[in-house]
């Protein structure tokens, strides 16, 4: 069994690493102060240019997100348009059937029968725990962002999140870098949620504090930013 310590030090050092790859400044404005991460972690390396024009236009957003993360329909519309006042989101949650592999096969369906503006692609937890082969994950999501660009929705990738008290944990770090590494050299966008939540966890000095409540705001905040003129 991994000791309290030893799980601190490589949480300490995989934020470290992330971190830098983000850039980070200060802490960023949020819309409690529980859920304040650094700058760099909100910056998104791709563009939204659609959800941008819809945004600039006030034209209502339709959002789908694939993926189960306890994020309620209510709680992201919410925080949505508390970032972006006088804008309006129409969020669907759709539950990941599997696998990433599993997951892009939906999204077809989904895209092709509901034509949504923003695909928020919650993804890497169940191919960690199922140890997917991490190359055929990383060609996965390259296919899956091109097809998905292809026909007009933008693409937010959405890492796992951190979970210190799962003994296992660990396991989801090699994905984390995939899609970290998708989004750098292919400019998709991808929300930090690994390295917010790591963040906020050794902020409070306390391992087992759940920080997933803090998701709907840093995905709002993340977002706006990418869609401000």
């Amino acid at each position: 069994m991994v000791s309290i310590g030893k799980r601190r030090r490589l949480a300490a050092a995989v934020l470290a690493v992330l971190l830098g790859a983000a850039g980070v400044a200060d802490a960023a404005p949020a819309a409690t102060p529980t859920c304040r991460v650094p700058d760099g972690l909100l910056n998104l390396s791709g563009e939204l240019d659609r959800t941008e024009s819809l945004v600039t236009r006030k034209r209502p957003v339709r959002i789908i997100m694939l993926g189960a993360s306890g994020i309620s329909q209510e709680k992201l519309e919410s925080a949505l348009e508390r970032k972006m006042p006088g804008s309006s989101f129409d969020v669907d949650i759709a539950p990941s059937p599997g696998l990433a592999e599993d997951d892009f096969a939906r999204l077809r369906t989904i895209v092709v029968q509901t034509a949504p503006d923003l695909v928020i692609w919650q993804v890497g937890v169940r191919d960690a725990i199922a140890a997917s082969d991490i190359d055929d994950f990383e060609l996965l999501l390259d296919r899956a962002s091109d097809w998905i660009g292809e026909r007009g929705p933008d693409l937010l990738l959405v890492d796992p999140p951190f979970v210190p008290q799962v003994p296992h944990e660990r396991i989801y770090i090699p994905y984390v870098g995939e899609i970290a590494k998708l989004s750098r050299e292919e400019l998709v966008p991808m929300l930090r949620r690994y390295a917010s939540m790591q963040y906020l966890s050794e902020k409070a000095d306390r391992l087992t504090t759940d920080q997933r409540p803090c998701v709907p705001e840093l995905m709002a905040e993340a977002i706006s930013r990418a869609v401000r003129p």
